[in-house]
């Protein structure tokens, strides 16, 4: 409980003495978050939503989740899609796994990408080197982002009013179990670990 407190406190000051770099500075965060993966994006998308407000906050957030998605897709796509080829030619389930991503349907696409708990970065990465169109990798990324961000804004948000209200606490431990229990059983599926 300390730490949240210390955390909370830490943000605010933070937040009062950052204003609107801050923001800013989130934005451009949250637009490396796809090449840096360890990056906390509900950090980021909190910061903003206090920020900026809720929409503007939320708005902002996601534009910059899918430039960021749009940037590294571009950068994987033409600096290692070559490379990355004929490392995994050779390799059989690795090649097997690439061409059935080559072939992903929208709906699948988007459906995995929306889980809060697939590996993004190594999804941007299976479509920038595997030849997926950038039309249907954008397409359903504008649809999944709509969710992700909802989903880190809504735990960023309400987990300081975890403590307080444990109704929220009740809603985000819900959430993120069932964003978990299908992401799993997605990634299964579709042999994606």
């Amino acid at each position: 409980m300390a730490f949240i407190q210390n955390f909370n406190t830490l943000l605010n000051n933070f937040l009062e003495s950052a204003g609107i770099w801050g923001g800013l500075l989130c934005c451009l965060l949250i637009i490396l978050e796809p090449i840096l993966p360890f990056l906390p994006m509900f950090v980021f998308v909190t910061i903003n939503l206090y920020v900026f407000g809720y929409v503007l906050g939320f708005i902002i957030s996601y534009v910059c989740a899918v430039l960021g998605c749009f940037v590294f897709y571009i950068v994987i796509n033409k600096l290692l899609s070559k490379k990355a080829y004929k490392f995994y030619k050779d390799k059989d389930k690795l090649h097997s796994l690439v061409k059935k991503y080559k072939n992903i349907k929208l709906e699948t696409l988007t459906t995995i990408i929306s889980l809060p708990f697939t590996p993004a970065f190594m999804i941007n990465l299976l479509a920038a080197i595997s030849g997926l169109s950038l039309k249907k990798y954008m397409l359903a990324e504008i649809i999944a982002k709509l969710f992700i961000m909802a989903f880190w804004g809504f735990v960023g948000c309400n987990l300081v009013k975890c403590f307080e209200e444990p109704k929220y606490l009740i809603i985000i431990v819900v959430m993120l179990s069932l964003g978990y229990i299908v992401s799993k059983i997605i990634s299964k599926k579709y042999d994606l670990e």
